[in-house]
């Protein structure tokens, strides 16, 4: 499967250097590029996408960047996982763009081929974080996001749609599963996390930007 995905940064040379780092794993398509809020938001109304790479601050624009940009994108496409590339280096903010829903932060300051990581792990639900950015959460004692490794692909998934408002059923028909192979999905995925009610996982899936 190849992950249609859309990158937006004001730096060209970002731009240029994002999309080649992506399209050499061979299994992620750039369909768009965006050199503002704006620009991206347009995008968005008419190319289909699997995952938005956004950079955190593009001055300039009706629409701004930054955490106001990601709400409006999470309101317009909730289901939409958003990897945001950024350089802040401060963890009340990198914090805030996980509660508004960025699935994947990463620092710029990385390998770029990080972002192919990230845009991976985005697709099936799951967050990922640069090694630099989860140091500055540890530091500052922030909870970094839940383990992948904890969970399946297909339980993250459950996970994420479950506690984006759908249904077990509505989960089954969408995934072309049994809703009884959904339904013991989330409950392995529950135990494995510890959680015995479903308000404290979608309260959880808030906390650790799994939540669409």
């Amino acid at each position: 499967m190849v992950l249609r995905t859309i990158i937006a940064d004001d730096h060209p040379v970002v731009l240029m250097g994002t999309r080649a780092a992506l399209e050499a794993t061979g299994d992620i398509e750039v369909v768009g590029e965006a050199a503002n809020g704006d620009h991206l938001l347009d995008l968005l109304t008419t190319r289909p996408c699997d995952v938005v790479v956004t950079d955190f601050s593009m001055p300039g624009g009706r629409h701004g960047d930054g955490l106001a940009l990601i709400d409006l994108m999470r309101r317009r496409y909730p289901r939409l996982p958003v990897v945001v590339l950024t350089m802040v280096n401060n963890a009340a903010v990198l914090q805030a763009m996980r509660a508004r829903g960025a699935l994947g932060l990463c620092d710029k300051r990385a390998p770029l081929k990080e972002v192919a990581v990230a845009v991976r792990q985005a697709a099936v639900g799951r967050p990922y974080l640069s090694d630099t950015i989860r140091r500055q959460f540890d530091v500052a004692g922030v909870q970094a996001p839940c383990d992948a490794s904890r969970l399946s692909a297909r339980e993250m998934e459950v996970v994420r749609l479950y506690v984006g408002g759908m249904s077990i059923t509505q989960i089954a028909e969408r995934l072309s599963r049994s809703v009884k192979t959904v339904s013991r999905q989330k409950r392995d995925a529950m135990r494995k996390l510890g959680l015995d009610h479903d308000s404290r996982l979608s309260e959880y899936a808030r906390e650790r930007g799994i939540a669409s």
